[in-house]
């Protein structure tokens, strides 16, 4: 029970009795519900909680009309709400003020999905600042005890000021990931994807809320076909498309009624001051063309000058003049108020502001402001405060602001008034520094030996990176960061700083071979490709090249990689760059060997530990070693491959590389275990997992455990079952694509024939 106690004693035998009745297996079961099989395992033999969620979904799945659920209830289960399995995506918002009808309108949606249609589509139109967003994503936390499944959100971009509108396969890639579908296995392209995604949320009750969408086009690839799930869309034009084919519920969200546009006034300055000067008030909101984000910035400012009528603040905004062309009245208002706003604040805030506008992607990090800025992060944060409290920025989570694409509007427009196109450029140049020097600072804290491009200094201005990643947290700024990166990427090599745009690419390989983040990885090292092009410089495109090869070669694009890699290979020639060919000569290794032409991938290795020898690089000769040891395991020649592996451990111990020594320590003991010495083997097991626990390689740990399964196999099968399901508990965690594999195993189990840590013999499913 690994100390573990069972709390609902009565519900894994009875769920496994179901389930065999059902005629499912663990992986049957765990591909209706979506939870992994070990966590269903676990459930069964009473060495994990059954949570609230957990259950109903099972309930659902094996059609045990409420029994699994009551069953639990009676096991003294707790009382609170459900909780949710599947993600809670929704962003905050300002509080919604009036609206009722048109809730009346959504919640006659709801019952559309209660009544078991196909999957239910609402459009909710509507101008620039009517509040789309924020009637949206607030109904949606009202009705998300209907969808257990999970809540998505997503920024499609529809509008924004200054980054094109998100792909759908972006966006489908996404969801794919946090519904913990392996990288691996997300098909390249668009149609499969959404096919996949169609499959995984079918018998799920689901809700997606797809904000700011350009067309009707862009959201169709991205809803899901079956009863239970509800899709809210908002967009500044009419997606009659979607009303005409997919029969959607298209909503206009007009500006506020008068009413609601005073109450909301109301409602953040006072009832008294409004009740005082109620026709002052009425003018404030009318000149805000009744639009609730128009509305809320005035009454920001209102609220700042308390001691001042409505009715001079009323005159004041009355008399602003928009600079800039008018294309409507509600941009006029817009534009109007938001001077309003922006002239009242301070010159460090206001400046800050329109620098903000020059930001590629939604969300920025103080830092990123401060490098815009030129300034200390600890004066921009008061700034952004101040910013945040007359609603000119938005603060969306722990140091992290987001701006209305109006907002953002405008803050370019008062950036190209104000400032000069060497100011912008400066800030702009200070913004790619900042990115770049963080971005390689978190990698070489995920792969402190895998050598990166020299950098450069930082222009004058920016701050320093954080100091201090941990492997972790360089992951999780990674994660968070992900979008801004590949943005600011295409930024630089937009604005003609090609060095940026490809060392960005590069210096992120580590985080990207590590999640593989399909969209990302390909778009930042293909935009870094035609930076480095455009500059003619041959050793960054070859750079690029060499690991753009690496993501083809993981999709099973063997060709493509194949030319990208030969291709990078003469560039390297053509530069001289020795070490820079060795790295290539073993990517070419990998390739071969992935094409099962072992002898090829000997060839290519021996060539790149020739190079790395010449160049004294003994890292990159230990990653090679290793490699060829694998190309000579798998001809069969065995003391060649002991040979290596011992070679590239003693070198991987001399320099304390803890992380390819457990690599080394597990592919040698795969080679022990296939010539029958089966103690030998399981002791270099035991030092690889040592080692890949002791630096948190949890990918690592799992590979370890897998060649362990296989090495026990053949003398004790429940001991490998038992390191199989532990691998499977962590490549479901890291979503890799290898689980599947894994889980075959386990369920072959009763009927694999002997093979492995005894016999001599190596089975091919064997090869970690």
């Amino acid at each position: 029970m690994n100390g573990i106690r069972n709390k609902y004693p009565d519900i894994g035998p009875e769920l496994r009795r179901r389930r065999v009745e059902a005629g499912l297996s663990l992986q049957g079961l765990a591909d209706l519900c979506h939870y992994s099989v070990g966590h269903i395992s676990n459930v069964e033999n009473g060495n994990k909680a059954a949570s609230r969620e957990f259950v109903l979904v099972c309930d659902r799945a094996l059609d045990a009309g409420g029994e699994l659920a009551a069953l639990w209830a009676a096991s003294e289960g707790p009382t609170d709400p459900v909780s949710w399995r599947g993600p809670l995506q929704l962003p905050s918002v300002p509080r919604l003020v009036g609206r009722s009808a048109l809730i009346a309108e959504l919640d006659a949606a709801l019952a559309m999905v209660s009544e078991g249609q196909s999957s239910v589509v609402v459009t909710l139109d509507g101008a620039a600042g009517s509040g789309k967003t924020t009637l949206a994503v607030t109904w949606s936390r009202r009705i998300r005890d209907s969808f257990p499944d999970g809540v998505f959100f997503y920024d499609l971009r529809g509008y924004s000021a200054n980054s094109d509108p998100a792909e759908p396969s972006e966006v489908i890639e996404a969801f794919l990931h946090d519904l913990g579908v392996p990288p691996a296995v997300v098909p390249a392209n668009t149609d499969r994807r959404a096919a996949l995604l169609r499959t995984r949320l079918d018998r799920t009750r689901t809700l997606l809320v797809l904000d700011n969408a350009s067309s009707a086009e862009q959201v169709r690839p991205l809803l899901p076909g079956s009863p239970g799930c509800l899709v809210v869309v908002t967009s500044r034009r009419r997606l009659s498309g979607l009303a005409v084919r997919e029969g959607a519920r298209c909503v206009t969200v007009p500006s506020f009624t008068p009413a609601e546009a005073v109450g909301l006034l109301r409602e953040a300055i006072g009832g008294s001051r409004v009740d005082d000067e109620p026709v002052a008030a009425r003018d404030i909101v009318r000149l805000c063309a009744h639009l609730p984000l128009a509305v809320r910035v005035a009454a920001e400012h209102v609220a700042a000058h308390p001691h001042m009528p409505l009715g001079v603040l009323a005159g004041e905004l009355s008399a602003m003049d928009s600079r800039l062309d008018v294309l409507c009245r509600e941009d006029e208002a817009v534009r109007a108020v938001f001077s309003w706003s922006y002239r009242a604040l301070s010159s460090g805030a206001a400046r800050l502001f329109r620098l903000l506008g020059l930001h590629p992607g939604e969300r920025l990090h103080p830092h990123a402001a401060a490098a815009l800025g030129g300034v200390p992060v600890a004066s921009v944060t008061a700034l952004l405060g101040e910013l945040s409290c007359v609603h000119l920025v938005d603060e969306v989570g722990l140091d992290r602001y987001r701006q209305h694409d109006l907002l953002k509007a405008y803050a370019v427009e008062r950036a190209c008034e104000e400032e000069t196109a060497a100011q912008r450029d400066a800030a702009t140049a200070r913004l790619l520094d900042w990115y770049l020097h963080t971005a390689g600072r978190a990698n070489d804290a995920i792969a402190p030996r895998y050598p990166n491009p020299p950098l450069g200094a930082a222009r004058p201005g920016v701050p320093d990176a954080p100091v201090g990643f941990t492997y972790r947290g360089a992951v999780a700024w990674c994660e968070e960061e992900l979008g801004n990166l590949v943005a600011v990427g295409q930024l630089a090599h937009r604005v003609g700083e090609y060095g940026h745009a490809w060392r960005l690419a590069v210096v992120m390989w580590n985080f990207l071979y590590l999640r593989k983040p399909w969209t990302a990885w390909v778009a930042m090292h293909e935009t870094g490709l035609a930076a480095a092009r455009a500059d003619g410089d041959v050793a960054g495109e070859a750079w690029v090249l060499n690991n753009l090869a690496q993501a083809h070669r993981e999709r099973r694009l063997f060709d493509l990689a194949a030319s990208e890699l030969h291709l990078a290979l003469r560039l390297r020639r053509e530069v001289g760059d020795g070490v820079g060919q060795a790295w290539t000569l073993t990517g070419l290794g990998y390739l071969e060997s992935d094409r099962e032409d072992h002898e090829a991938a000997v060839a290519a290795f021996t060539a790149a530990v020739g190079l790395f020898e010449q160049a004294g690089d003994r890292y990159g000769e230990a990653v090679a070693v290793d490699g060829l040891g694998e190309a000579h395991r798998r001809l069969g020649s065995w003391e060649s491959a002991l040979e290596n592996f011992g070679h590239a451990l003693s070198i991987m111990r001399a320099g304390a590389d803890r992380y390819s020594e457990g690599y080394t320590l597990t592919r040698l003991g795969s080679t022990l275990a296939s010539l029958g010495r089966c103690a030998e083997a399981l002791a270099h097991f035991d030092l690889a997992l040592d080692a890949r626990r002791e630096i948190g390689d949890r990918w690592g740990e799992a590979e370890t455990l897998i060649a362990r399964g296989d090495a026990l196999l053949a003398r004790d099968p429940a001991a490998a079952r038992s390191s199989w399901e532990a691998a499977v508990a962590i490549l479901d965690e890291l979503g890799d694509a290898r689980v599947g594999e894994v889980r075959d195993r386990i369920d072959a189990v009763p009927r694999q024939r002997a093979s492995g840590c005894g016999t001599g013999i190596t089975s091919s499913a064997s090869s970690p």
